[in-house]
């Protein structure tokens, strides 16, 4: 067989992409030199294509997982979270509802304890719930339970711990935040990456910046796509969770001696703390293209651990916009302060 030597004389036309779930993708059109066994060489044009991985690849063996399995989405509720309820009913009647996914979606109402004791003549939740029964009537085959509690710290664990006990132990949740925008794709996704005594799952949503920020002077789009300009992974975000009830019950078995020597960790710590702390599974975090969230401003509470509470402050500062977009806003402030 012939013995072909190719040398790059020049680069004719470049393109990359940047694909969130696989890394930087380039597409090159090269001018290549060939040369034969017998010294004879001529120029071509060679379309290549290649990738450069995120991180390095590795085979991992994995246990077999289908995307039949019912998906319990659990979104918890304070009381600044309600102006989001009617767009995410909106959103997830027609990718679920409408479609029969194989899900059901429970609301948790997080009272604290002075809205507690006005509950029976001046509920905070009524109109939600009134909302509930609106698309309960609408999609006759639905339920959507909601549970009720009180308490002065919102405390991931804390909630986990109600709602672990009144589902099966084989129950696969997603627990998510209410601005969050769920489809099928995602939720499939949810099913394929959480595997019962093996894996948990921890997406990293894509947060839209604030509006006022990303399109200063502009129009709003109407959709928003994909991009740089409008968004951004969220990286200091945990409050997206795939994971099997069983999984988590046990990892809170393995908690007992530490929280009867410190009570206050269930407040201080996350769902992702203590999978990654106790539960010995694979703990697997990756950006989320399919997860799409709305431009909000949290709310930090200080209760909660240091950590925590930073990650909230970072997450606050980072959806803002991007540098570009700041720097442009304060350039146009300096300008007027200026004139």
């Amino acid at each position: 067989m012939p013995t072909l030597h190719l040398k790059k004389q020049q680069l004719i036309n470049g393109y990359r992409r940047f694909d969130p779930t696989r890394g930087m993708e380039y597409t090159l059109d090269l001018q290549l030199e060939v040369v034969n066994q017998k010294g004879h060489s001529r120029s071509i044009t060679k379309r290549v294509h290649l990738v450069r991985p995120l991180s390095l690849i590795e085979i991992i063996p994995m246990p077999y997982v289908t995307e039949a399995t019912r998906v319990h989405v659990i979104i918890p509720l304070t009381a600044e979270d309600r102006s989001f309820v009617n767009h995410f009913l909106e959103v997830f009647a027609s990718n679920a509802f409408e479609t029969s996914e194989n899900a059901i979606l429970t609301f948790l109402f997080i009272y604290d304890p002075e809205e507690a004791q006005h509950v029976n003549h001046n509920d905070i939740f009524a109109d939600v719930k009134n909302q509930i029964n609106v698309y309960e009537r609408k999609y006759p085959t639905v339920k959507i339970p909601w549970i009720s509690v009180k308490t002065e710290i919102p405390s991931q664990i804390k909630f986990m711990d109600i709602i672990s006990k009144k589902h099966p132990v084989d129950t696969l949740f997603f627990l998510a935040h209410v601005n969050t925008n769920i489809n099928t794709e995602f939720l499939n996704r949810c099913r394929m990456n959480s595997i019962n005594n093996w894996q948990v799952f921890f997406p990293i949503h894509f947060q839209e910046y604030n509006h006022d920020v990303a399109y200063h002077n502009q129009p709003r789009p109407a959709t928003v796509d994909l991009i740089k300009d409008a968004g951004h992974f969220d990286r200091r975000s945990f409050d997206e969770a795939c994971f099997y009830n069983s999984d988590y019950m046990a990892t809170r078995s393995r908690m007992v001696a530490d929280v009867q020597e410190n009570e206050d960790i269930l407040e201080s710590l996350d769902i992702y703390d203590i999978f990654v702390k106790y539960s010995g599974l694979h703990v697997f975090r990756a950006v989320e293209p399919a997860l799409h969230q709305q431009y909000r401003y949290q709310s930090c509470n200080p209760k909660l651990s240091e950590d925590v509470y930073h990650r909230c402050i970072q997450s606050n500062m980072e959806g803002l916009g991007s540098r570009s977009q700041l720097a442009m806003l304060l350039f146009e402030q300096e300008q007027g302060n200026s004139t």
